[in-house]
């Protein structure tokens, strides 16, 4: 039988009868996502805790410059006739001093204060670091060195005289 204008398949191709309609996918839920609340920055941490003896017993630091200058010290202080920022102390104050005899280096030295201790470290100065102490005795610094400080301690940069005490 011809047809014309029309394609016929080949026989077989098309079944005859219908099968069964495929089985129905199964029912799948909605997805869930997990529901997340705001994080708070971490909690501050406790102030520290002194023993009463020993708060009470000592109070802040403080240094006088042969020049007259007085002054507490409340974190690092880089001593010199000119001083410049420190790399390793980048938030260090700059204390200058006034030396006739320019025997301090533009920048000379830094205090550090770190919790209840008080330190000063030779910045490689020409004419260097010593600290007097009362009951330490004298010690002359290396360039770079550091040494902790009690109170009554002199430190002497060059010639230029710094008095510890705490009050």
């Amino acid at each position: 039988m011809a047809h014309e204008g029309f394609i016929v398949p080949p026989p077989g191709l098309i079944p005859d009868t219908v099968e069964a309609a495929p089985p129905r996918a199964r029912e799948v839920p909605p997805a869930t996502f997990p529901v997340f609340s705001a994080v708070t920055g971490p909690a501050a941490p406790p102030a520290p805790v002194a023993p009463v003896s020993e708060a009470t017993a000592h109070g802040p630091w403080v240094l006088t410059l042969a020049d007259g200058q007085r002054f507490q010290v409340g974190g690092s202080l880089v001593l010199g006739r000119d001083p410049s920022a420190v790399p390793a102390r980048p938030h260090a104050a700059l204390v200058p001093v006034v030396d006739p005899a320019k025997s301090v280096s533009k920048t000379h030295a830094v205090i550090d204060l770190e919790g209840a201790e008080l330190s000063v470290t030779d910045l490689h100065s020409t004419n260097g670091v010593l600290v007097t102490g009362r009951q330490s005795g004298a010690r002359d610094l290396a360039a770079g060195e550091r040494v902790v400080l009690q109170p009554g301690d002199r430190i002497e940069l060059g010639s230029f005289v710094v008095s510890v005490e705490r009050l």
